[in-house]
């Protein structure tokens, strides 16, 4: 059947219809009221035919197609409006004027007129429709067994497509517990009283490179259920939660454990690489696994080993790669931990593009809701030993750092133990925490002992001994202080530093100097010089920003208990 190009309006609508449903590649998912709506078969693709009235005004035109605009959702594939009829005028000015400014999915606004030309109004152009559209004098409208068949197959790939999304929800477990531990520790890392949070998550297993090569290895995956606050912890579980779900129920809650587990441990790794070339790095956060989550659903749609239909991977694939762009862009923020997301990134990506889904069973295939083992045609018992055994390696790891660090023990004040060092001939009072944390340096020639590790301990004491002449008078020792306090005031200080007045004072019965300095990242140095009977003992206390409240004034005290030993 032919048709001229100036037949009535729902005739240029049925025969564009049925030119668009004739290529094959389209499928029809609904017709009614002078609305067709059509999706891609395999490919990320919607197109809404709307009827116009030939007479019908812009106002009215953007009215009948304003709301088919607001309804379309965010995620959705690639959309294009076509309006079929009215005057050319008034059909691109209502169609330009109905195109919203920020568009929840790319979209293509069209007009068709009365002579059958079409237009593009905005957007981008689409070669199916002008296809279509130069064929309507060869087609006539779909008949009504020929329309009711193509309707049937499209609710057929509608409910497919409802199916496989059921049966992608249908598992969550994993993604729960993750979620629960996390929350669990962050807060317990609040729950030792004000001023101890930071120093908990160094103790509950926070990632550092310099302590992991000391044989922490814990930390590597500890540190992947800790977080910095409640907004660090909030962040990251609702891009767990976005990803988790359907992850666990496309590869099946021991896979999911498994790419999880292997990409926090990846991340843990690439971050403490870089603490060779940054001392005292050390971090927390689920980041690392959350970018494996991300960069395996990149993976899943540039290699879906079948388990997805055609048309979801065609969605997918046009989607995938704005997460990862605007998520590098985020990491390159200072403060954030690029190394861990790229390692983990680096590690969901190989497994899902390589040994990850192999042996799954396609998606389509699976029953309604089932059970998350029946992803499997099979039982593999190597699948389930190393599931087991990457869980117990995550809950022993953060087992193994409470364990070790004993965060429970910063709300109480620090027990003071006699310390001798024999090779200076000083003894002083430290706490036990400190006094089992030590190491000699060699610093501008003098014998420089150190207690204590920031940010592992709340403190840090370096004691040297400084040279003095033999034989001084107790007045000849109070003008040699007066000549270091007067020193001490006129040393300059770098930009980053607030400098204190140097003191003068009495510390356990001896005469001595003190002086404070602030640095910019919050930690203190309070430096003290206290003259024993025949040498000058110099004890430096770094107090690190966030100490808890019973470490207070605890540096006063312990430069109290200089003596010879």
């Amino acid at each position: 059947m032919e048709r001229g190009p100036g037949d009535e309006t729902p005739d240029r609508h049925g025969r564009l219809l049925a030119a668009l449903v004739g290529r094959g590649d389209l499928v029809l998912l609904g017709c009614d009221a002078g609305v067709s709506e059509l999706v891609g078969r395999a490919a990320p693709l919607r197109i809404v035919l709307v009827t116009a009235a030939d007479g019908a005004s812009a106002d009215q035109i953007r009215a009948r197609i304003e709301p088919l605009v607001k309804a379309t959702r965010p995620g959705g594939p690639p959309t294009h409006f076509v309006v079929v009829g009215g005057d050319a005028a008034a059909g691109r000015a209502a169609l330009a004027r109905a195109a919203p400014l920020i568009q929840p999915v790319r979209m293509g606004f069209h007009h068709v007129d009365a002579a059958g030309a079409l237009a593009r109004v905005k957007g981008q152009a689409l070669p199916a429709l002008e296809e279509a559209c130069a064929r309507l004098a060869e087609v006539g409208p779909l008949g009504p067994e020929a329309l009711d068949r193509a309707l049937a197959e499209g609710r057929a790939l509608a409910q497919q497509e409802r199916a496989i999304v059921d049966r992608l929800t249908g598992t969550r477990r994993v993604t729960v517990a993750i979620m629960i531990a996390c929350a669990a520790l962050l807060a317990v890392s609040y729950a030792f009283g004000p001023g101890t949070h930071e120093l908990a998550l160094w103790r509950m297993g926070a990632n550092s490179g310099e302590a992991v090569r000391r044989g922490e290895v814990y930390r590597l995956l500890a540190s992947a259920f800790l977080h910095a606050d409640v907004v660090h912890l909030l962040v990251n579980m609702v891009a767990l939660w976005s990803l988790g779900p359907m992850l666990e129920a496309l590869l099946g809650p021991r896979r999911f454990l498994l790419l999880y587990g292997a990409s926090a441990l990846g991340g843990s790794i690439a971050s403490a690489s870089a603490s060779a070339f940054a001392e005292g790095r050390w971090g927390v956060g689920a980041s690392g696994a959350i970018w494996g989550l991300m960069t395996a659903g990149i993976g899943i749609a540039l290699r879906p080993h079948g388990l997805l239909p055609p048309a979801m991977i065609a969605q997918m694939r046009s989607r995938a790669w704005w997460p990862l762009g605007l998520n590098l862009v985020y990491s390159l923020q200072p403060g954030i931990d690029l190394l861990a997301h790229l390692g983990g990134g680096v590690v969901g990506f190989a497994l899902v593009v390589t040994v990850l889904p192999r042996g799954l069973t396609p998606v389509e295939q699976r029953a309604p809701r089932e059970r998350p083992t029946d992803a499997e045609p099979r039982p593999r018992p190597l699948l389930t030993a190393a599931a087991a055994l990457m869980g117990a390696a995550m809950a022993l790891s953060v087992v193994a750092a409470l364990a070790a660090g004993r965060p429970w023990e910063l709300g109480a004040p620090p027990a003071l133990e006699r310390t001798a060092i024999a090779d200076i001939g000083v003894a002083l009072d430290l706490p036990e925490t400190l006094a089992r944390t030590t190491s000699v340096d060699e610093v501008d020639g003098l014998r420089l002992h150190s207690y204590g590790r920031l940010p592992e301990t709340p403190m840090m004491f370096q004691l040297a001994v400084l040279p003095r002449p033999d034989g001084m008078t107790p007045d000849q020792i109070d003008a040699h202080l007066e000549q270091g306090r007067k020193a001490l005031d006129e040393e300059p200080t770098e930009a980053a530093v607030t400098k204190g007045r140097a003191t003068r004072l009495t510390l356990g019965g001896r005469p001595a100097l003190s002086v404070r300095h602030k640095h910019e990242n919050g930690v203190e140095l309070v430096t003290y010089v206290v003259a024993l009977e025949d040498r000058d003992v110099l004890l430096k206390a770094y107090v690190a920003a966030d100490r808890p409240a019973s470490w207070a004034g605890i540096e006063d005290r312990v430069a109290a208990t200089l003596a010879p030993r």
